[in-house]
């Protein structure tokens, strides 16, 4: 009976005792209808940087960003209102070191933007700091940083940690702080950085700049060599290369490195900062992930994208694809999109994004019992013309139900009937559909 009580005691001891949070991750895996799971952003992202002030003394920074459709709305006359608190701390195991709560509101006038799961409030806070770590008495150690996000209509909460490993050579100040993403946009033709809210993962195709702070004296000289590397298998390839040199006028340096994302496709990669101050050596470095986080479905796998490439194709080009291994397609359909990019100097191309955008809204809009969206007489048209400039509903007609689709820019029109009323709109007559 003792030995019962006793072991009663310990479970319910451990279910007293809060679970850690989990490790944020920037992306997560969501399940597609195609039975394979596409990356989609965390619905809360976080990421930290520890700055420094003109003093040296740290800076705390931290990029949080909320899903809207994370968050509860709640309608008024004129809006759609929503509030949540961001808490933050760092700790040693159950020490904590610093903490604080920032308490948001959010207001949206239209009720389909509250449910999206690309739209992000984004915020930017500095969490204050005690007065011994102010003076940089941050020992070596590894730290956590906790964030939590509540809802407070809903009281949903998120929670999740990243770890900080603080190193201090010698017991000295660091020469350099690590290595932060910043988001590169322009608010009125003038440049404005926020700290990326994502840790490890860069944005396909959107602008962003490197940075670290150099610790240093008036008169001191500071070579600097900035190296891309991305990691191909067993090998890391050189995709940039760039040399800094000069001499300080302040006690410290800010060195911004805007990254060549035009040039860049996704895959994993590694900045490096090698730094020489006097004759004094750092080397701060940091790897991420490109990812396309917006890539369209269809686009994941070669022998998936061939299918609705089949309105483009000639007959030659069917015969030639026909049996390819998926190597041997990946790579063809990679050089088809290539010859017809409207700009080839850049690895974004606009052409594919659109067409297989284009897919998806068919699959959305058009799929029947028996064929994807893309494979319909609409979903064809809709994929060579995009979608209608306007349209006559006849749908409901007693006699036959029709849809016609205007193309008045382009002096065309298409209709469709359904013929056997079961809304499967059939193309009627024999327009000509090929694209101009």
């Amino acid at each position: 009976m003792r030995v019962l009580i006793i072991l009663l005691t310990i479970l319910i001891n451990l279910q007293a005792q809060p679970s850690e949070p989990p490790l944020q991750k920037d992306l997560i895996d969501v399940p597609s209808r195609y039975h394979f799971p596409v990356k989609r952003k965390a619905p809360v992202q976080f990421n930290f940087f520890i700055d420094r002030d003109p003093g040296w003394r740290p800076l705390f920074r931290l990029a949080v960003a909320v899903q809207n459709d994370f968050l509860q709305f709640t309608r008024t006359d004129s809006a759609f209102l929503a509030s949540y608190e961001v808490t933050a701390s760092l700790r040693i195991r159950d020490t904590l070191i610093a903490g604080y709560t920032w308490r948001e509101k959010v207001s949206i006038p239209d009720f389909k933007t509250t449910n999206s799961q690309w739209i992000y409030q984004t915020h930017e806070y500095l969490l204050p700091l005690t007065n011994s770590v102010a003076r940089d008495s941050l020992k070596s150690a590894n730290y956590n940083v906790l964030l939590e996000v509540r809802d407070l209509s809903s009281s949903v909460k998120y929670k999740a940690v990243l770890p900080y490993n603080h190193k201090r050579e010698g017991g000295t100040r660091p020469l350099s702080t690590d290595v932060a993403f910043f988001e590169h946009d322009s608010v009125d033709n003038r440049p404005a950085y926020t700290l990326s809210p994502m840790h490890r993962v860069l944005e396909f195709n959107r602008p962003y700049h490197a940075f670290i702070r150099l610790r240093t004296e008036v008169g001191d000289s500071v070579r600097i060599e900035i190296r891309l590397n991305q990691q191909l298998k067993d090998q890391k390839k050189l995709v940039q290369r760039q040399f800094v040199n000069g001499v300080s006028t302040k006690t410290e340096m800010a060195i911004r490195y805007i990254l060549p994302m035009k040039s860049l496709v996704e895959g994993h990669y590694s900045l490096r900062f090698n730094v020489v101050i006097n004759k004094k050596n750092l080397t701060p470095e940091k790897e991420f992930d490109l990812v396309w986080i917006k890539k369209p479905v269809y686009l994941y796998h070669p022998d998936l994208a061939i299918r609705p490439m089949k309105y483009l194709l000639t007959d030659e080009q069917r015969a030639e694809v026909k049996g390819m291994n998926y190597r041997k397609l990946g790579q063809w359909i990679e050089k088809f999109w290539e010859e017809r990019d409207p700009t080839p100097d850049t690895r974004y191309n606009e052409l594919l994004e659109v067409y297989f955008k284009r897919v998806s809204e068919t699959v959305r809009l058009f799929s029947n019992r028996h064929k994807e969206g893309w494979q319909t007489d609409r979903g064809r048209i809709y994929l060579l013309y995009g979608p209608p400039e306007k349209i006559e509903n006849r749908r409901y007609d007693t006699r036959t139900p029709h849809i016609t689709w205007l193309y008045p820019s382009r002096n065309l029109s298409f209709t469709f009937v359904d013929r056997d009323r079961d809304k499967e709109f059939e193309l009627l007559g024999d327009e000509d559909t090929e694209d101009e």
